[in-house]
């Protein structure tokens, strides 16, 4: 049974959830990236250059246009875009690379 009825959540609420759902995405893009990374790895060359080539498609999809992500940016990250963010495509770069230095 839930702690909150909806009359009790409010915008902080949601945006906290949004929140834990983006670091949710993160980490599950890494882990998607650096398997595909590690995958490469035991595939005949042209197959690993295609493979590398496409290692960041089709991951998560991107919010910046919706009116609640718009607000949970301006809340949590000063109106900037965490999964557009330099520190996460840097760090997502990294993991494509097999330059990853986070714990598995």
């Amino acid at each position: 049974m839930s702690e909150y009825s909806p009359q009790e959540v409010n915008t902080y609420d949601f945006c906290q959830l949004i929140h834990y759902l983006i670091q949710d995405i993160q980490h599950l893009e890494t882990e998607v990236v650096r398997t595909r990374f590690q995958l490469s790895q035991y595939l005949p060359v042209p197959d690993r250059i295609n493979m590398q080539a496409d290692i960041l498609s089709d991951l998560a999809g991107r919010y910046e246009d919706h009116p609640a992500y718009l607000q949970y940016m301006d809340l949590y990250h000063n109106n900037l875009d965490p999964l557009n963010s330099d520190e996460w495509i840097h760090h997502i770069l990294s993991v494509s690379c097999g330059e990853d230095s986070t714990p598995v």
